[in-house]
């Protein structure tokens, strides 16, 4: 029963100190380089609309009518998904970072309005894959910009 308490102390102090370097973890440096978002990593944690990698790659959002209201959409949808915190809003340009639900690992997502296309970076700050997670996420934004 001893090494029982033992084990769960070492396990609840490891997610503690987990939790805290999560939380600690700084923002990469990202946004637009010559016209388009940077490249993604070399790991399975990321999708991007401008990735030469196929199974890194996803098609961009397409929106018609004019750029400002497409910007305006994507933000009334990006606020109702939880635990997004909106970095920068700027014209063509906008920059969110989601947080898992239970340990708050961030992803980085940036989308960059071209003409009539919405392309997007989805990345984890953190590990090595994400189990598909942010290409879910860019799947569900994808189907509610469309409906």
């Amino acid at each position: 029963m001893k090494i029982l308490f033992i084990v769960l102390g070492i396990v609840v102090l490891v997610i503690i100190v987990g939790m805290i370097r999560v939380q600690r973890t700084s923002r990469p440096e990202l946004g637009i380089q010559e016209g388009k978002l940077l490249p993604l990593p070399n790991k399975p944690n990321c999708v991007a609309t401008q990735s030469g990698n196929s199974t890194q790659r996803m098609e961009p959002i397409p929106y018609s009518g004019d750029r400002e209201t497409a910007q305006n959409k994507l933000l009334q949808i990006l606020n109702q998904l939880p635990r997004t915190t909106l970095i920068k809003n700027e014209p063509k340009y906008i920059r969110i970072v989601f947080r898992s639900a239970f340990f708050g690992f961030p992803d980085d997502v940036e989308f960059l309005f071209d003409k009539h296309t919405i392309h997007f970076r989805a990345a984890a700050r953190l590990g090595h894959s994400d189990f598909g997670v942010n290409r879910k996420r860019m799947d569900n934004i994808t189907h509610l910009f469309e409906k």
